[in-house]
């Protein structure tokens, strides 16, 4: 393979005709890649519970010579995530340097992400969204922030939005155990990737959920379950990661929302308006009276544009 993310995507594509031993190998590699890229083929076997000759045969199956070569890949894309996480020396560069080095990131990132989001599969979510019973919005540590304000911004247009960020695994399928084909799921899960959050999305395609995928790219493990892939770049600075794409992913997709019905979604916002008025009258806190005016008169949004 020229491509060490190669090795991704072909289990992603390839992971539902996958044997339960081949399975076991590659969730072992999506959750703890910096680990099994140093290991040896019988490490690799006995930490997923499986034969040294299962992990030789997996490693042709995803189209290796042998398991040495599938391992020099694997390392190869470790070592690529250690140079970039340490691109930023605080140390070495002044206050201004390093403000103007993220923002930059940023901004290309923006860019590159805008010749990679999948119109249609835009178009598709923001209606399933729309016409689903319940909405389930997964995400846990550093993507937690993008589903908090995905769900933040739906409360306010729809009922029935639901954000899980259980503690573990067993606290996010218990939240989700109603889930069924009536309803969608909304899985955010940037590297890296939670297991957590895989493990939802699996159990809702079983229960024949939408399924909604917000993620960094096309070779990322959540395009096992989901429908509709949404993707957008995200850069790691210093020990840091930059979500400023996927939170303009997200504010886009809010918006498309909005457009998908404004009646019913302007409804919601004057109740809500109504019940602070009625019941908060001498603490607002920040919240001022909402422009009704202005936000119905929001443009309509031309994604073909």
């Amino acid at each position: 393979m020229d491509n060490s993310s190669d090795i991704f995507r072909k289990i992603n594509e390839s992971f539902a005709q996958m044997s339960k031993g081949r399975k076991a190998i590659a969730r072992y590699i999506n959750k703890e890649t910096d680990k099994a890229a140093f290991m040896t083929a019988a490490e690799l076997g006995e930490a997923c519970g499986v034969s040294e000759s299962t992990v030789v045969r997996f490693a042709v199956f995803l189209g290796f010579d042998g398991y040495p070569e599938f391992q020099n890949e694997l390392s190869k894309l470790v070592r690529g995530k250690l140079v970039t996480a340490g691109r930023i020396d605080s140390t070495s560069q002044t206050k201004n340097t390093i403000i103007r080095s993220v923002f930059q990131a940023d901004v290309e990132k923006m860019n590159e992400s805008l010749g990679i989001i999948d119109e249609e599969a835009f178009k598709q979510a923001s209606r399933l969204i729309h016409k689903a019973r319940h909405v389930y919005i997964v995400g846990i540590k550093n993507s937690s922030p993008v589903a908090m304000y995905l769900s933040y911004y739906l409360k306010i247009m729809r009922p029935d939005v639901i954000f899980v960020s259980g503690a573990d695994s067993t606290d996010i399928l218990s939240s989700i155990f109603h889930i069924n084909d009536r309803d969608c799921l909304l899985g955010v899960s940037f590297p890296r990737y939670s297991v957590q959050t895989l493990r939802a999305m699996e159990y809702a395609n079983e229960r024949n959920a939408g399924i909604i995928a917000l993620t960094d790219s096309a070779d990322s493990p959540c395009r096992m379950y989901s429908h509709m892939l949404l993707c957008a770049r995200t850069e790691e600075v210093s020990i840091a990661q930059s979500m400023a794409a996927p939170m303009s992913l997200a504010t886009a997709l809010v918006a498309s929302v909005f457009a998908e019905n404004r009646d019913s979604a302007m409804r919601n916002i004057t109740g809500i308006e109504e019940v602070y008025a009625e019941y908060d009258v001498e603490s607002r806190d920040a919240l001022e009276a909402v422009n009704t005016k202005q936000i119905y008169n929001y443009p309509e949004i031309n994604f073909n544009a």
